[in-house]
Formats: structure tokens, sequence, C-alpha cells
């Protein structure tokens, strides 16, 4: 049951209590005067007999509060019951304007703003609050000169002690009923809650999904029955712990967006005790303010794909994803966002877009989506189109029906069936496997011959990838439009190394101390050399920083890398690659040698300098402008002689 309970420290105020009682229907079932030294102890058995709220004063309703966790409606003295009490205090002491100390707990006393003119006194209002110190405000209030104290009993003892005369600070019965008021409103909303909590126990526990709602700080507050089953534990381990422990992938950082109002909504999908799980979250919004969020978990049905046999020979045969997208370093920050959104589209079978050059990145990202899907279980194949003829084309894709005297042999279509398919370079694509390959994508079907029999039904997701824009590729009518919209929908781009300053640095930092370890090497680089590393365009991503940083690791040869040797090492290395370039290396040599006079007065040095000015020195922005390499810029600025500050 649930009720409550009315403690009192006076007989005169029990009496006031019972004859209140009896006016009207009231939830009240405990009715007792006590003393303030056992005010916790008489709070804790009225909470066990099932007291959910109780109305105190003073004191003894600060120590329920403080040592218990029920619901405390206080009995507040209202301002006609203080004013009666100064009108006494005032008729005692026999004077014509009485300074008179008022001693209260808490907010037990009601305003005595306008006391001083109303009843022509000097009123002193103590508040008692700290526990400990309470005696001493007592005792400080004898330096006041107080004529008279109002107070409860401790306020009377020293009084007494102080020899001032004391009044007890008692009740006309006006502020119990106020407090028993209160009271009943807080029972009814306490019943209106648990009301409320009962429906929504009930549709939670009644849900398919799994539902978690978490408090603002992140902390798990009420979980389902489903959710239970989705993680793997029972509600007495998770409640009151951080949700991101049992959410393993769950980006904290979304959700603290999402707990400060900064974003509506976050969505990811992860893979829980080898369940596929589409997370879901939004904020609890009470008025203007957040109060925590709801989490929802839609677990999704893999493809059965688990019989041993299959998956054995999907192993010998390579057809295995081994990547992840923990396999993309959390150092590399410009790639959580392309990672977030391959999750999402993980959840798809639709076909999709990776716009991006080959390398380690577009594998982890291919492989992540496939194992962080519902064909984890199935094939995993990746093909390349570039160099290939139509009929090879074909034969990969479609497979061959035979010439008679074998067996037809199966395309990375059909092989993949129930798995992912990665088609690298779809921009190679010819026009006649283009509208083959939309054919079958739109329609899920393989022909095997003219015959209807003969079709083969397939279920196979695919990842197309391109270093190209299909746009171009489209508007110049060399991709078609069927296939071009069916891929588009679902995009996702991979930014240039060259485009991620941030990772730059820390691959660079990683590989240098990779090989130097490797090499047993120990060398510095200069404030120099790591600009011209960073403001270098890496088109051949991670691969070729790597490869550059090994080699010069390597063949350094002294203990400072200075920014001399990195750019004579990448003039080197790649300066011959027009891809990068606009000016080739025998065409620099072919420039004249001026002399410094002769520079003074060169026109492109007049260019190059302007240039720098505007853009205080940047070479990276100055090259853009130029249109050449900032390799390029750098060795123009050596011939001619420019200082670039």
């Amino acid at each position: 049951m649930s009720g409550i309970a009315l403690f009192v420290p006076s007989d005169e105020m029990f009496e006031q209590a019972g004859e209140i009682l009896k006016e009207k229907d009231n939830h009240v079932t405990i009715l007792k005067k006590i003393r303030t030294e056992d005010a916790v102890t008489e709070a804790q058995r009225a909470i066990s007999e099932g007291v959910n709220i109780i109305i105190a004063r003073g004191r003894q309703a600060a120590e329920i509060r403080r040592h218990t966790n029920v619901a405390v409606a206080e009995i507040v003295m209202t301002a006609q019951e203080l004013g009666l009490l100064v009108a006494r205090a005032k008729s005692i002491v026999e004077k014509e304007c009485p300074r008179i100390g008022i001693f209260g707990w808490g907010d037990m006393l009601s305003d005595t703003t306008y006391f001083n003119q109303l009843y022509h006194v000097d009123l002193k209002r103590y508040i008692l609050k700290d526990l400990n110190e309470w005696r001493n405000t007592i005792e400080g209030a004898g330096n006041d000169e107080l004529d008279i104290i109002i107070g409860g009993q401790a306020a009377l003892d020293g009084a007494y002690q102080m020899g001032i005369p004391g009044l007890y600070i008692s009740s006309t019965g006006e502020a119990i009923r106020v407090a028993l008021k209160n009271a009943e409103s807080l029972y009814y909303m306490a019943e209106i809650e648990q009301h409320n909590y009962a429906q929504f126990s009930t549709i939670l526990d009644s849900a398919f999904n799994g539902i978690i709602k978490v408090s603002v700080a992140g902390k798990i507050l009420v979980i389902n029955r489903a959710m239970e089953q989705i993680l793997g534990c029972n509600s007495e381990e998770c409640i009151g712990k951080p949700v991101i422990r049992f959410l393993n992938g769950l980006d904290g950082n979304a959700l603290n967006q999402i707990l400060e109002g900064k974003t509506d909504n976050y969505s990811t999908f992860l893979t829980l005790q080898d369940q596929s799980v589409v997370v879901s979250a939004e904020p609890i919004v009470v008025g203007n303010r957040i109060d925590g969020a709801i989490i929802s978990c839609n677990r999704l049905k893999r493809l059965d794909m688990n019989d041993k046999d299959v998956m054995k020979e999907q192993y010998l045969r390579g057809y295995v994803a081994y990547g992840t997208f923990e396999d993309i370093s959390k150092n590399l920050k410009d790639m959580r966002r392309v990672v977030e959104l391959a999750k999402l589209y993980a959840q798809s079978s639709s076909p999709m877009l990776i716009e991006a050059i080959s390398g380690p990145e577009l594998e982890a990202i291919t492989q992540g989506i496939h194992n962080y899907s519902m064909r984890k279980n199935g094939p995993f194949i990746m093909i390349n189109m570039a160099g290939l003829s139509q009929d090879q084309q074909m034969r990969t894709l479609f497979g061959s029906q035979g010439d008679g005297h074998g067996e037809p042999e199966p395309g990375a279509l059909a092989e993949a069936s129930h798995g992912t398919l990665v088609i690298q370079s779809i921009d190679k694509l010819t026009l006649p496997t283009q509208y083959n390959l939309a054919r079958v994508m739109r329609t899920k079907r393989l022909m095997r011959g003219s015959r209807i029999e003969d079709t083969q039904m397939i279920d196979t997701r695919i990842i197309a990838c391109t270093a190209k824009n299909l746009t171009e590729l489209r508007r110049g009518f060399q991709f078609r439009s069927d296939l071009y919209f069916t891929l588009k929908s679902l995009r996702l781009k991979i930014p240039n190394l060259k485009d991620r300053r941030e990772d730059v640095e820390y691959l660079l930092h990683l590989f240098t101390r990779k090989y130097m370890e490797q090499y047993s090497r120990y060398h510095v680089m200069t404030a120099g050399a790591k600009k011209a590393l960073l403001e270098y365009p890496w088109e051949g991503n991670s691969i070729q920083l790597e490869a550059f940083c090994e080699r010069m690791i390597l063949t350094v040869g002294k203990r400072t890398i200075t920014e001399e040797y990195v750019r004579d090492l990448l003039d080197e290395l790649y300066h011959r690659d027009t891809s990068i370039y606009a000016v080739t290396l025998e065409e620099e040599e072919r420039m004249p040698e001026w002399s410094s006079d002769e520079a003074a007065e060169n026109p492109e040095r007049v260019l190059i300098k302007a240039v720098l000015k505007k853009y205080n020195g940047n070479r990276t922005l100055s090259a853009r402008e130029l249109n050449i390499s900032t390799t390029t810029l750098w060795r123009k600025m050596k011939k001619l002689e420019i200082d670039e500050k």
C-alpha cells in the first residue's frame, strides 16, 4: 500500500492534526507525535509500512529529508500564525518596540518582510540549516540584545540559558492544513506517475524493439525486456551505469550532442551479441529542457548462411572480408563521419557507390560495410574492371554458358549471392556491360540462356567504386543514366589524403616511428621538413605516404631530416608524375638560368612574389593560384632567388 505519514512535535499539534483529519477524506495512514532524535527511525519505519510521503516540521523535516529518499511535505508557519505569535510576544515583553528573535529550520517560516511596520517591532529572523552549527546560531543571537525568542524547543533551551524569555512556535492548525493539501497533491502526482510508469513499462516490455531511457548524464534509467535479451544482461546489471558501456560502438560524442540539445536525432548500426541492430536516439524534451534520451534498438535478421560447409568453401575460395571499421584508426579524425555514414549504409541491401581511389581506406570501408551488415555470413568478393575488354567484363560479372564441352562458369554476381560484390573501377564498364548490370540489379535475375527456366535468382549487394566523376561521364554519354541513378542514391565519398590535413600529420608521425623502429634508426624532423610534407598533395593516399616515409628513413643518412632533403626526395620520386605536376622535369630543365640582376626584372619573378605576398607566404595557396605544385613553386623560388617572406 502507499500513503501519507503526519509527524508533529507537540501534543497541541497532534490534537489539531487529529481534528483536521476528521474534516474530509485523506490518505494519511500514520499520525504520530515524535521526538526530533527519533525522526529518522520513525520515517524509516513508516516507509517500510508503505508510506511514500511524510509531513513534518522544522528540524524533524530536515533530518528526514537528509537521511531518506521519501517525499517530504514541510509544515510551513503561515503569516497569520506568525503574526499572532509576534503579537503575543510583544504583550509578554511589554515594550513599545521590542526586539524579537524568531528561529526556524529551513523553509518553515513564511514571509515576514512587513512585520516591523505592521506590529511595530524589531523582528530578526534566524534560519537554521546547518545540522552541525545550529547551536552556535542560537548562542550567537545573544549578542543581538533580543528581548524575547520565538522558536522550537532547542531555541527555547538556548533562551533559558541566556536569561531571555521564550515563546514556543505553536500553530493554529492552518499550517497543518496547508501542508496536508500539499501532501495530497504530491500523493496524486505520485499515483499518476506510478500509473503512467506502469503503462510505460507494459508498452516497453511488449515492444519487439529494445528500448533504453537514459538520464542527461547518459546513464541508464529504464530498460525493457527486449533490450535485456539484445545485451545479454538483466536490468539490475545495467541501471545506473553509462549506456556506452553496454552499446559497444555507440558514438559517445553523438550521444552528448543529443543530451545537450545540439542535435535532434542520431542513428547508427551496431553488432551486439552477434546481432545486427539499428540504434536510434532522440532527446526527451520537457518544456525547453532536455531531460534525457530514449534509445531504441531494432534487431535485423541476418541471412542464414551458417552452414559449415558453405562457410568453409567461402573461406577456401577467399570470399571472406577480414576488415572491420576498427581497422580505420580512430585517430583519423576526418574519416569518422565517413565511417558513421558507412555504418548506416550497411543496414541497406541496395546498391551503393563509393567515390575514392584504391587504397587501405577503401578496402577497410567496403569490408567493414559487409561485416557490419546482415550479410556478414555471406561471401565477400572484390573485382576490378580496369583493363578488361567487354568480353572479359561480361564473363567476370555474369559468367559463361560453356562451349558444349565444359560446364558453365558462374560469374561474380552469382558467386556473391547472399553476400557483397565490390566492383572497382565501375567507370571502366563498357555501355553494353552497364546495360546488363543495370538490368540484373533491377530484376534480381541472371539470364543463363534464352529460356525462362535458365533464369537464376540472385540476392547480391553491390558496392560500386570509382575514382572518376560519374556525372561528367554521364553528360558525355559514357555512363548510362539508369545505372547512374541506381548507384547515386547511396553515395559515399572517401576524401583524398591531401584534403585531410589532420590525418596526414597523424599518419606521418605513425609511419616515421614505424620505420625508425623497424630499421633501428632515430631521426629528428625540422619544422620546415614537416611543413613541406603536410602541404604535399599525396595523390597516392596513405600508400604513397607510407612508402615515402620508408624511403626517407632508409636513405636520410643524417640525424636531422631537413626541408631541403625532403623536397629533393619528393622531387626525385614524384616529379615526373605529370598527373600531379603541370610542369615536367624536362620542361623545368629547359628553363633559362637567370642571374640575380636578370631575375629582379623577370616578369615571372614579379608574378610569383606578388602571389606569395597576397597569401602571406603560404606556398600551398600560392601554388594553387599559379596552377603549379608546391614543389615546382619551391624550385622556381630557388632559381629566381625569391624570399618567401
